[in-house]
C-alpha cells in the first residue's frame, strides 16, 4: 500500500483534496504499474502556512511529496511518477514547480500491512494483475 503524504501551504476544501487524490491515484497506478485499490493518498493543509525550503522566499507557497513505496521499481518510473504529480498540483493548485519537494522511500511489501493482508514484494506482472 503506496502511502503518497502531500503537505501544502494553500488552503483546500474537501473537493479540491479528492480531486487532487483522485488524479495522483490514477497517475500512481500508471507510472508504478499496479492497480488503484491500495493506493493511499493523504493531503496536509498547514493553518498557518509555514514550509520552510532553503532556496523558497519565507511566504513562497509550497508542496511537499513524502511517497513510501514498494520496493522493485526503476527509478525513471520514481522519478516520472513524481514529476507528474508536481504538474497536476501546479496545473490544480498553481503553485510553481520549482517550489515542490519530493522524498520517495523504498520498503518490502511485508511493511505495508492492512488490516486482513500484508502485501507482498511488487512484481512487474502487477501492471496485468493490479494489487487491489
Amino acid at each position: 500500500m503506496p502511502h503518497l503524504q502531500f503537505e501544502t501551504t494553500i488552503g483546500l476544501d474537501r473537493a479540491a483534496k479528492h480531486d487532487f487524490a483522485d488524479a495522483v491515484t490514477e497517475l500512481y497506478a500508471d507510472h508504478m504499474a499496479t492497480g488503484t485499490g491500495h493506493v493511499a493518498v493523504t493531503i496536509h493543509t498547514l493553518a498557518d502556512g509555514f514550509f520552510s525550503l532553503g532556496r523558497l522566499e519565507p511566504d513562497a507557497d509550497a508542496v511537499m511529496l513524502n511517497a513510501d513505496i514498494r520496493e522493485g521499481r526503476e527509478f525513471e518510473q520514481q522519478r516520472t511518477f513524481v514529476r507528474a504529480a508536481f504538474e497536476t498540483a501546479h496545473e490544480q493548485w498553481a503553485i510553481p514547480t520549482a517550489n515542490m519537494y519530493a522524498v520517495v522511500t523504498e520498503h518490502s511489501g511485508e511493511q505495508f500491512h492492512e488490516y486482513d493482508r500484508v502485501l507482498s514484494s511488487w512484481e512487474a506482472n502487477e501492471a496485468d494483475t493490479g494489487a487491489d
